[in-house]
């Protein structure tokens, strides 16, 4: 009898354990399935490393809304990242003066190897008389000389179409044509005045890295040219930043710019239009263009 009794204490009290864990199988088991109903329903957090070009794509939403309201060609390029938006960038246009700070570029290139002397003097003769822009042509005679490095300044700055005369008359097309074929630029792309070129705004946006590489680097030269084109008379591009750039205008065919805007990270913009500019609109449109790439810039590619 006390056997008897013994075993069936032993059985109750084994049933009751199994019991137990089942029930805290059951209970583990119900947490569990909530768990996962519940991870199930809560939203995923982006890793916003995850496909930054994606974001990088988004962004350019508000760009190309702003682009759609005009008729321009467009480069932008961030020197830091080498990222690069383009808008009709293969559209060809009627370059005016923008190509002289490539030239002006291949001149500072022969004074680097020893080539040019910067200091050597040019005399303006009567074949280097132009109509169009500058002041070497107003204010002085015939007969009067010029430091090579002064007209590479008036070049740029003052966008003087006889400096530019004066040194295609001393150094030639040829040899720049094979300059811009070197640099990855399109050598049929180039007239015989310089100002009187095809343009687009992938070749624009290849001389201004080219020029950013040189001005930035360590040529003897290197900050002659950039204070150039830091002292740009006729700015349309804007921004709060320092613009080194080049302009060119034509009436009716062309109002240019290619600049390199000094933001905390660098890039090149470049605009070009075939309108007839010096208009308050024209220069309107050009702020909101330049203001939108300068935002473009600090908001996704800026570190």
């Amino acid at each position: 009898m006390n056997k008897l009794f013994v075993l069936f204490l032993f059985l109750a009290a084994f049933g009751a354990v199994i019991f137990g864990i089942n029930k805290i199988v059951d209970v583990a088991e119900v947490f569990r399935e909530d768990e996962e109903e519940n991870s199930a329903e809560m939203p995923k957090i982006p890793d916003e490393n995850a496909d930054e070009e994606t974001a990088q794509e988004f962004s350019t939403d508000a760009l190309d809304e702003i682009l759609r309201r005009y008729d321009v060609s467009v480069y932008y390029e961030n020197f830091a990242t080498g990222y690069t938006y383009r808008h009709n960038a293969d559209r060809i246009f009627f370059s005016a003066s923008v190509p002289k700070a490539f030239y002006t570029l291949w001149v500072f290139s022969l004074a680097e190897k020893g080539i040019a002397d910067l200091d050597s003097l040019l005399e303006f003769t009567r074949i280097d008389s132009n109509g169009g822009s500058g002041i070497i042509q107003k204010n002085h005679a015939y007969g009067t000389q010029f430091a090579l490095r002064e007209l590479l300044r008036l070049n740029i700055s003052e966008s003087d179409n006889v400096a530019t005369l004066m040194l295609i008359r001393t150094f030639g097309i040829i040899n720049y044509v094979n300059f811009v074929q070197e640099s990855g630029g399109n050598g049929g792309f180039v007239r015989d005045n310089v100002f009187n070129s095809l343009l687009s705004a992938n070749e624009a946006g290849n001389f201004a890295r080219k020029i950013f590489e040189y001005i930035e680097g360590d040529g003897k030269f290197s900050r002659e040219f950039k204070a150039a084109l830091l002292d740009n008379k006729f700015p349309f591009i804007t921004s709060k930043f320092p613009v080194a750039s080049k302009t060119g205008w034509t009436a009716p065919k062309a109002w240019h710019e290619m600049a390199i805007v000094y933001a905390p990270s660098p890039f090149a913009l470049v605009i070009l239009s075939e309108r007839d500019g010096w208009k308050d609109e024209d220069y309107a449109d050009f702020a909101e263009i330049s203001a939108a790439f300068e935002k473009f810039n600090e908001n996704f590619l800026s570190e």
